[in-house]
């Protein structure tokens, strides 16, 4: 057991819960399944103590700000002293059906999958919008389904930019932060007066590329994950097995998704809302 792990076992000792299982893993908190005293199942995330708290307050914040039936829910914060070390915990929903990482392992969805998955994420997208936030790191590992294993909700705000807020990513850094092989042009080039809601808007694109068609928008046939990162960072054209690929599929609103820069894609959620709706029509 981890020491964080000691710290949700002592955690859940002190109130009445039940430690299930450890369930994940981050650079800065790790995620517990429990057994509230409740009955209720619950994800409790403990964090490391020291790093970045302004980061982890903004991630707390953001999520009470959201209201989404697709957008992760977080039910309390506490804070835990563990042999003299004070401990931030939250809890939130706990999502029994998976990520959307492992439905993947099983091969690409069928394109009339994708296209409910994309329609319900555009949703929640704009939601995230709405409350002038970035989520910064959509991928499928972020994207976990409720016990039916079909209803999507994104989750982890670790590194959600708040639009009203000064920014705490360092202008020098030469790559903002985010996963890379999902992350759009400006966050790769940390270009920060670029990105906005249509930072989101790409990455969603190229996982549901993934989703639909198994591979990234910018993948040539024999380019390592590496080199499809550095055509992203380059601005390069997408290329043109996917261009064939959504056009063919009815998908084709992915390409200007995943287009190289902002202003090439849609400008609003509503726009995209309403497009994506009309796909496959």
């Amino acid at each position: 057991m981890s020491g964080l792990g000691e710290v949700a076992e002592s955690y859940c000792q002190a109130n009445g819960h039940k430690f299930v299982r450890p369930v994940g893993s981050g650079a800065f908190k790790e995620t517990f399944e429990v057994i509230l005293a409740t009955g209720e199942p619950q994800a409790l995330k403990v964090y490391k103590p020291g790093y970045s708290p302004e980061r982890t307050v903004r991630e707390l914040n953001a999520m009470q700000r959201c209201s989404h039936p697709n957008i992760g829910r977080l039910t309390a914060i506490a804070s835990f002293y563990h042999e003299g070390v004070q401990f931030l915990l939250s809890t939130e929903e706990f999502l029994a059906g998976g990520t959307l990482s492992a439905k993947l392992e099983r091969g690409p969805l069928k394109v009339a999958e994708t296209w409910v998955l994309g329609r319900t994420l555009v949703d929640a997208v704009a939601h995230i919008a709405s409350n002038d936030l970035v989520h910064r790191d959509i991928k499928p590992d972020n994207i976990m389904f409720r016990e039916d294993g079909m209803t999507p909700v994104i989750v982890d705000f670790g590194l959600v930019r708040d639009l009203e807020r000064t920014s705490l990513t360092q202008t020098w850094h030469l790559r903002g932060p985010g996963t890379p092989l999902f992350a759009p042009p400006e966050q790769l080039r940390n270009e920060k007066a670029l990105i906005d809601w249509r930072a989101d808007q790409f990455s969603l694109g190229v996982v549901l590329a993934y989703s639909a068609f198994g591979f990234h928008p910018y993948q040539h046939d024999d380019d390592s994950l590496g080199q499809t990162v550095e055509r992203v960072a380059e601005r390069n054209p997408q290329g043109q097995r996917f261009v064939q690929a959504a056009t063919e599929s009815g998908l084709r609103y992915l390409i200007r998704m995943s287009a190289p820069w902002p202003i090439q894609r849609f400008r609003t959620p509503e726009e995209l809302q309403q497009v994506w709706c009309e796909a496959l029509n």
